[in-house]
């Protein structure tokens, strides 16, 4: 059978928004995003055809568009049809790239196609900040929206906008950004736009670039050639998965979101390109993601590493510890461009849908999150178990995290949800530090390095019995969130993922049942705990914790319900099969910031764990 293109295909394969539904409140769905990015930043590229957001030049430098997190207030650049009445709209990434499409649709046939890539190439030390927006019309004339509106330090450095021969160039006394176009395009006080009608089967470039001061014609910026670079680009690595099992289109779509979100200069990754996208429409849930987290490590590591990006992985770890070594101190968050500039501060925006307030930095820098130490060591076992090398470099510092722990575990501290009220003796923190002493016990004897074995295996012995003493309660058959309480808490899920204690051990049964009692909704999403944590707002779904369940099931051998939660949680994707950190359970609404990369390891991390699982069992049955 001939193979039909992607191109004539796309739309069975994801279906139609109508343009009206894509907003609510003047804001596009979350849900209804994808995402173009360079490895130096990101821009989310709304259903409506907004860039709504996007920090130039990097991930974590000030937003230039950021009208998603105030419709009059933030930036945006939008290219859009100027009737969308009946208009429904298609959006795609061009296969096995972070090419984005986006198709307006009318009485069965696209009207306006929009492309839009940032480019980048293997030649991935030098690139330039850029969006190329390619437009495209079809068997009829269309009219259409340009608006182009960059917002400058939150709205606060108001620009100067001048006209160049080839397009328009908005300055600040310390930023730049010009737009270059050959459709008619005028100006007011604070932004270009233009309605313009475009000839059947016609085409033209629309090119923004950051921090110029001169414009050239749209021709010479050779966007056909860059295009197909950055196509090359993404194609070539996506190639270099050995990943081809059943579940190959959402892993390596995980898996090139996650790629994007590596910034190039350090090696290190943005936990999302966004801020203060909330948990909670109309809460104060809004965090600031667009810096690189320690317990991330160890995802990053095992998850690529287990579809062939050895490399990618071994250099994170290798990018990571030099951060850590430079700053002589393990930090909870770190920026990815070696600044360390992490204040939390207010800006003056609604909020996504009036959630406020807007928090750019962020405050979790100066928690004590003693499980972090346990995620570095962990990330440095899971690499030499996927073949790396352990030198004395990588040994040393080993040591010396585990003489921190030595003393740390015992202290409470803020864990991995980042309470914001006084510290506890949380006891995902403890199981964590007794994973990070049951790491380096591995290492040590698997790879005959030198190390003080009888007493961190004492410590460690000391921590488990505690554990077990204090942090189960006998009431309710299980473990609890922090010593002395009876809360339950869904980052318990990782205990057995982690080894502490059997899946099917009597003491986890109870706990797994409380949990899938208390904190799961819809049979497969979990909350992550439910007691007041003094902010306000109830929050969605945790996406990471179905993939962590997934992962107790495969333990247990319940390969038939963990495929069935798999496949469940896989149809939440977003049209692209992209995820936020949480979903509203009742409205299947994304939430939290998009795309996330903790959602992704989850994807990838599991599918492969789940086939093995599984093949092994025909294995078993078939000799």
């Amino acid at each position: 059978m001939k193979k039909i293109p992607h191109e004539l295909t796309h739309m069975a394969f994801h279906g139609l928004v109508k343009y009206s539904d894509i907003t609510v409140e003047g804001y596009p769905k979350i849900q209804y995003h994808g995402f173009i990015g360079n490895n130096r930043t990101a821009m989310l590229v709304a259903m409506n055809g907004y860039i709504d957001w996007g920090c130039l030049p990097n991930f974590n430098s000030n937003a230039v568009f950021s009208s998603i997190l105030d419709k009059n207030k933030g930036g945006y650049f939008a290219i859009f049809p100027s009737d969308t009445t009946d208009v429904y709209v298609d959006q795609y990434y061009k296969e096995m790239t972070n090419v984005l499409v986006t198709e307006f649709v009318k009485n069965g046939k696209i009207i306006l196609r929009l492309t839009d890539f940032m480019p980048d190439s293997e030649y991935g030390k030098i690139s330039f900040p850029e969006v190329h927006r390619f437009v495209e019309s079809f068997s009829e004339p269309i009219d259409i929206t340009i608006d182009f509106k960059p917002t400058f330090n939150y709205g606060q450095d108001k620009p100067i906008i001048e006209k160049d021969q080839h397009g328009f160039i908005f300055t600040t006394d310390k930023e730049s950004i010009g737009i270059s176009s050959e459709f008619p395009l005028r100006k007011n006080s604070d932004r270009i736009f233009g309605n313009v009608k475009m000839e059947p089967r016609s085409s033209s470039w629309i090119i923004a670039l950051y921090g110029i001061h001169h414009l050239f014609r749209t021709t010479d910026y050779k966007s056909y050639l860059r295009l197909q670079e950055t196509t090359d680009y993404w194609r070539k690595w996506a190639s270099s998965s050995s990943y081809a099992g059943a579940y190959h289109s959402m892993v390596m779509r995980s898996a090139l979101a996650l790629k994007v979100l590596f910034y190039e200069p350090t090696g290190l990754m943005v936990a999302a390109p966004t801020a203060s996208l909330p948990e909670a429409i109309g809460g104060e849930r809004n965090w600031d993601y667009r810096f690189t987290w320690i317990r991330d490590t160890a995802y990053v590591i095992e998850a690529l590493s287990s579809i062939g990006y050895k490399y990618e992985a071994t250099e994170f770890l290798y990018d990571m510890m030099d951060m850590i070594t430079r700053d002589n101190r393990i930090r909870t968050i770190y920026s990815i461009d070696d600044s360390n500039d992490l204040e939390e501060r207010i800006i003056d925006y609604e909020g996504y849908r009036g959630s406020r307030p807007v928090r750019i930095g962020n405050k979790a820098v100066d928690q004590l999150q003693i499980d972090q130490y346990g995620s570095i060591v962990r990330a440095i076992h899971s690499m030499a178990k996927a073949g790396g090398i352990v030198n004395s470099y990588l040994w040393d510092f080993v040591e010396q995290v585990m003489a921190k722990i030595e003393y740390l575990w015992k202290y409470p501290d803020s864990s991995i949800w980042e309470f914001r009220t006084e510290p506890k003796q949380y006891v995902y923190s403890k199981v964590m530090s007794w994973a990070a002493f049951d790491s380096a016990i591995s290492m040590a004897k698997d790879l005959g390095l030198s190390a003080p074995i009888k007493q961190w295996k004492s410590i460690q012995d000391e921590i488990k019995k505690e554990v077990l003493e204090k942090g189960f309660d006998t009431d309710t058959n299980s473990f609890v969130q922090y010593y002395g309480s009876k809360n339950i808490d869904a980052a318990l899920l990782r205990l057995p993922i982690l080894g502490f204690i059997p899946a099917n051990d009597e003491k986890f049964l109870g706990t797994l049942s409380r949990i899938e009692k208390e904190l799961m909704v819809d049979g497969y999403l979990f909350k992550r705990y439910r007691e007041d944590d003094g902010l306000k707002g109830d929050e969605g779904s945790f996406l990471m914790l179905t993939f962590w369940y997934i992962e107790d099931l495969i333990l247990m051998k319940r390969l038939k319900k963990a495929r069935e939660v798999l496949e469940s949680v896989l149809e939440k994707a977003n049209h692209l099969g992209l995820y936020s950190e949480e979903i509203d359970e009742k409205s299947g609404d994304f939430l939290g910031n998009f795309p996330q990369a903790l959602s992704h390891l989850g994807v990838i991390r599991v599918a492969p764990k789940l086939e093995e699982a599984l093949l092994k069992r025909t294995s078993k049955i078939n000799s």
